[in-house]
């Protein structure tokens, strides 16, 4: 019988106790040995004896769970039950909500073995997991002044309300980004605005890069060289209509393994939360996630 840590986030936008406890007794069915393990303010808490990590939350969740399992990221197989703010990854991945459709669906997965899982070279900014995506620029600032109560009541909207406060008192500043191409080719220039994307899609089911996919061994550079009021409110247009950003010269994007920055990237946000943590760069853990699918 594999043996699951099911390691839940209580404080995420959607939990529910009963949905949880509905989750549990699908997989107990479907033949997992199920320990529920929720997480704190100091991250995630995992047994230490699990053959799968079943996230039930967000990617901020998801997020926690790989920096928990540190080495062993790569080695001990995850999925995602989707309960949280925003679901980028398991939206990707294609996870049922339903806890007995996805149970059935994991079974089937599990059986199947590694062979047919989705594998997902991790990336990191700094000694922080990426999972999905990571922003710097007046959509970070946005974030870093959620309020967390807000965010419980009305989940991804929070962001909104926290966007147009900030239309007010806008912030701009400049730095200068560098890095690798996927074809080994360096790159230097000047921007105001940057999102990283592994994930294909951002902010919910929105592409910005076409060629964003947890498959990927690469991240997809968006930046803005100026980010003004008017320019990010083009981009978000055109990203929700489904333009092609760059070709009608909205912002530039570039396919990368490595991405460095000239200073301390602060407030940056990772996977939809802020993180105080100053960094420096973002490239290839030398890990691969593996996804049960």
């Amino acid at each position: 019988m594999p043996a699951l840590d099911l390691v839940y986030n209580p404080v995420s936008g959607s939990f529910s106790y009963k949905r949880l406890a509905d989750l549990a007794e699908a997989l107990e069915d479907r033949g997992f040995a199920v320990k529920l393990m929720p997480t704190s303010e100091q991250g995630a808490q995992l047994s230490g004896t699990a053959d799968l990590i079943c996230v039930h939350g967000g990617d901020g969740t998801l997020r926690d769970c790989v920096q928990a399992l540190g080495d062993n990221a790569g080695a001990i197989p995850i999925c995602v039950a989707p309960s949280g703010t925003i679901n980028l990854v398991a939206r990707e991945l294609g996870y049922a909500r339903k806890p007995s459709r996805f149970a059935d669906n994991l079974r089937k997965a599990w059986d199947r073995g590694p062979e047919s899982w989705v594998h997902s070279p991790l990336y990191r900014l700094g000694d922080m997991p990426v999972v999905s995506c990571l922003s710097i620029g007046p959509d970070s600032h946005a974030v870093a002044s959620v309020d967390g109560s807000l965010k419980r009541r009305i989940g991804r909207y929070a962001y909104v309300v926290a966007l147009a406060r900030q239309m007010r008192h806008w912030p701009r500043a400049t730095m200068n980004v560098r890095g690798e191409l996927v074809d080994g080719e360096r790159f230097e220039y000047e921007a105001e605005a940057a999102i990283v994307s592994h994930a294909a899609l951002y902010g919910g089911p929105f592409r910005v890069s076409p060629q964003a996919a947890l498959e990927a061994d690469s991240v997809e550079l968006t930046t803005l060289s100026r980010s003004t009021r008017l320019g990010t409110i083009a981009l978000s247009l055109a990203v929700m209509l489904r333009l092609p950003i760059a070709r009608l010269g909205i912002a530039e994007i570039r396919s990368c393994r490595k991405i460095e920055f000239d200073r301390c990237v602060t407030p940056v946000q990772v996977d939809g939360d802020h993180m105080p943590e100053c960094a420096y760069a973002i490239g290839p853990s030398g890990l691969t996630l593996r996804y049960v699918v």
